[in-house]
């Protein structure tokens, strides 16, 4: 039937009459039609006439469904057990969810960055003329057409002033106005900011607040709130990172110490005894911190469904005991200071027997 009527499928929902486009929704249809085929003014008028037939259609349906309800099933008849049904078709929405939700990130990133690079620029402005560069980048809405504060309603008069956002251009009132101080500017433009990054400070006598509207603060504040979650790192990297830094300093102790033990050994007075059971000590301490940090990484509450963390906190608990057992507790020990004294003169006993038999050669020779 369809097909011999010249259409190739049945369409259902919110359509266009003009474009044959799906809005999903009757409020969307009405705008969609306002904006882009307001000559139709006859289809126009008629469309909202059926919209609110049906809406008043469904309202009174409802209503009159529940009285029925009502009646037929009294409040002690509730608790009726069901059979359990079939379920009917099922419809998913998401893709339409995901394509409303793309056009309004798309258009709200959009306009945070354009309020990002109007910052920068503002940042940069120098000089007694700061009010007519700050009107070459951002064009100023003509205060003329304007006779009360879009935010507030309150009517502009000698004593409640205009004045002008420095991002959009926008009016309003000093009471519905907001101040951006220099250096939170610089921290949205440049998270990373430091004294280097080519911005730089207003002089002394100037304003250090930028004024700018309520609806620029709020894009601006949710961008910063982004930029610190994005810089901010979980708790399991920060110990994470510890624990690294700390291996490093462990090593390169234990290296020196095996350089200090091999030598006083060997009987060599490069290092004193002292020096290295300090050095040991301080190597203990760094031991116990280790294991410190990796019982805290391994007691961080995971996710039950997120097993691949809990087997990441494992095996950070894991290596970093057996980095201990390896390194640090096979040490070897110092020898006390009355075995040191006999390594040192067996050496110098050695060294004279070495000595004595250098110059019997010689005397022979």
């Amino acid at each position: 039937m369809a097909e011999s009527n010249g259409y190739s499928e049945i369409r259902e929902g919110f359509i266009c009459p003009i474009c044959h486009k799906n809005l999903q929704s009757a409020r969307r249809l009405v705008t969609h039609f306002e904006d882009l085929h307001s000559e139709e003014q006859d289809v126009l008028k008629s469309l909202k006439e059926l919209v609110g037939k049906a809406k008043k259609k469904i309202l009174n349906f409802d209503e009159q469904e529940f009285v029925q309800f009502e009646q037929t099933f009294p409040s002690h008849n509730l608790s009726v057990q069901h059979e359990p049904q079939e379920p009917g078709c099922v419809k998913s929405h998401t893709d339409v969810f995901k394509t409303i939700r793309r056009e309004r990130l798309d258009h709200k990133t959009t306009e945070t960055n354009r309020l990002i690079l109007r910052l920068d620029k503002l940042l940069k402005v120098q000089g007694s003329d700061r009010k007519q560069q700050e009107q070459r980048l951002v064009a100023w809405l003509d205060g003329a057409t304007v006779s009360r504060c879009p935010s507030c309603a309150a009517s502009f008069n000698i004593t409640k002033r205009q004045h002008h956002c420095r991002l959009c251009g926008s009016i309003m009132c000093n009471n519905c106005s907001e101040f951006l101080s220099y250096e939170t500017a610089r921290i949205i433009v440049i998270p990373k900011y430091n004294e280097d990054s080519g911005i730089n400070a207003p002089n002394k006598g100037d304003n250090d607040l930028i004024r700018i509207c309520k609806h620029c603060m709020v894009m601006l504040e949710n961008r910063r709130f982004i930029q610190m979650q994005q810089m901010a790192q979980p708790t399991i990297c920060l110990l994470y990172e510890q624990l690294q830094k700390l291996k490093i300093q462990v090593q390169s102790s234990v290296e020196l110490y095996e350089k200090m033990y091999n030598s006083l050994i060997a009987g060599n007075t490069t290092f004193h005894l002292q020096d290295a059971q300090s050095l040991k000590t301080t190597i203990a301490q760094h031991a116990k911190t280790l294991d410190t940090l990796s019982k805290n990484i391994a007691l961080i509450p995971a996710d039950p469904e997120a097993p691949k963390v809990i087997t990441l906190q494992n095996s950070i608990r894991r290596a970093t005991t057996q980095y201990v057992k390896d390194y640090i507790l096979t040490l070897p020990v110092l020898p006390t200071l009355a075995e040191l004294e006999k390594i040192k003169q067996t050496r110098l006993s050695y060294v004279d027997d070495t000595e004595k038999g250098a110059e019997l050669s010689v005397k022979k020779v």
